[in-house]
């Protein structure tokens, strides 16, 4: 997007991980600096700060409240009482979307998540840790800075067993990172959020209305990951747009090919994903073991990667 300079620059470099896979294996792959850890409030600012630029207007804290119908279409959207007319409506309104029509079950992952300054840690490695309690999918440790962390989990709402996300989480952090907190302060509380998955892409939204992000469910069933396919998904739908408004294409004509593209960008790394949490989890045991030689070690940190 264009943006890279400006994130590097506040970001803080990763060049590695470490795995620790469910039979308690650890395994650390690392090398040449391969991802950036920044703040999403800082990220977000940024991306604002880049659609003014390109000549978007924001309106800050505006709340929109329902869509204004010509017919069956949408033909703008109502906000504190008024009316913005539009051609199209982009809805980015996330895992509580109310512009969609997609009523297949909701499969959920919820997750919790707490900031700490002073904990105990290897400087640019991100953790992983696929702990039984919460398997198929996992809890992490991020640094932020060179004193800041944030450490959370990821779990299927449909493996709590009457348990909450809170209970898991604090029992995970006592397991894992009890000594390495010692002395740490926290910076704000736990904090948590529900994120809906899907293993396929379905695009169901009223006439006039293109769903982006996890509006459309567009989030990683294994990793809770969701901002990147936020980021694609806004770009094809402007592109399916732009591309309709210079054919003249109908409204089901744009809304077709907006769907084409998300199969064809967002819909391999949906199934991929599925099939790690249906199947994949066992292979992280024999990933970690053959960890141990330099080629698996860099063949496996890719795979992760794109996972």
């Amino acid at each position: 997007m264009g943006l890279w300079p400006r994130v590097s620059a506040r970001a803080y470099p990763i060049c590695g991980l470490r795995l620790v896979s469910p039979n308690g294996r650890e395994v650390v792959f690392s090398g040449a600096e391969t991802a950036s850890v920044l703040n999403r409030a800082e990220l977000d600012a940024m991306l604002v700060d880049a659609a003014l630029e390109a000549g978007a207007a924001f309106e800050h804290g505006a709340r929109v409240t329902d869509l204004v119908m010509d017919g069956a279409r949408a033909a703008g959207v109502r906000v504190d009482g008024r009316e913005i007319n539009a051609r199209w409506v982009v809805a980015a309104d996330g895992s509580r979307g109310r512009f969609g029509n997609d009523d297949r079950p909701r499969t959920a992952l919820v997750t919790a998540i707490a900031t700490y300054e002073g904990a105990s840690f290897s400087p640019n490695i991100v953790e992983m840790i696929y702990d039984p309690e919460i398997a198929p999918h996992y809890g992490w440790l991020f640094p932020e800075s060179a004193s800041r962390v944030n450490i959370g989990i990821c779990v299927g709402t449909n493996n709590l067993r009457s348990r909450s996300v809170r209970e898991l989480f604090d029992s995970f952090v006592e397991r894992h990172y009890r000594r390495r907190l010692a002395g740490a302060a926290p910076v704000g509380g736990v904090q948590g959020q529900p994120i809906v998955t899907c293993a396929s892409i379905a695009h169901r939204a009223t006439e006039g209305v293109l769903l982006a992000g996890e509006a459309a469910r567009l989030s990683n069933r294994a990793t809770g990951e969701g901002i990147s396919y936020a980021l694609i998904s806004g770009r094809l739908a402007a592109r399916a747009i732009a591309l309709g408004i210079r054919k003249r294409a109908s409204a089901r004509e744009v809304a077709r090919t907006y769907g084409r593209s998300l199969q064809w960008d967002i819909g391999p790394g949906l199934c991929a994903a599925d099939l790690f949490c249906r199947h994949g989890t066992g292979l992280l045991n024999v990933v970690a073991a053959l960890g141990s030689t330099p080629l698996a070690r860099r063949l496996s940190g890719r795979a992760l990667a794109r996972l």
